[in-house]
């Protein structure tokens, strides 16, 4: 009787370890997921800086950014659309944010143009977030490999 007592406690032993594990990793997913309080993101600078802010993503990821109270600086090529979000952007958070405009055509010049016309246009500001949105379409899909090389 004794050895059959230390398997059945062996055995349920392994097969608590066994249970509890991947009831632990769902437990850490929901609160992941569900109930972790979200980061601030004005601890990692007060502006946001976003490329390609005039339409879809960009657009509506300034106005998330704006709801969180960070200042932004639009990167676009086209003045009248930066303009227009920006217009819109003040008439929905008013006077919580600061905005700033830099209109650059980021296909038509060098890296080091780019880079020059952003820094002057970024001197003096705690920039702490970057959305990097603008970018060139194809008129199809391609692989990315083919991007690179051609």
């Amino acid at each position: 009787m004794e050895f059959q007592e230390i398997f059945i406690v062996a055995t349920s032993t392994i097969g608590f370890i066994s249970l509890f594990k991947p009831i632990i990793s769902f437990l850490r997913w929901v609160w992941v997921m569900f109930l972790r309080p979200p980061k601030n993101l004005r601890d990692y600078g007060s502006w946001a800086l976003i490329t390609g802010s005039t339409d879809g993503i960009g657009k509506a990821l300034a106005f998330e950014m704006a709801s969180k109270g960070l200042n932004l600086v639009l990167v676009g090529r086209n003045p009248s659309k930066l303009e227009a979000t920006s217009t819109e952007l003040h008439e929905k958070y008013g006077g919580q944010i600061q905005i700033k405009n830099i209109v650059i055509d980021l296909a038509k010049f060098s890296g080091e143009e780019i880079g020059n016309a952003i820094e002057e246009g970024i001197k003096g500001l705690d920039v702490g977030i970057l959305i990097n949105n603008a970018g060139v379409a194809y008129p199809y899909a391609r692989f990315f490999m083919r991007l690179i090389w051609s």
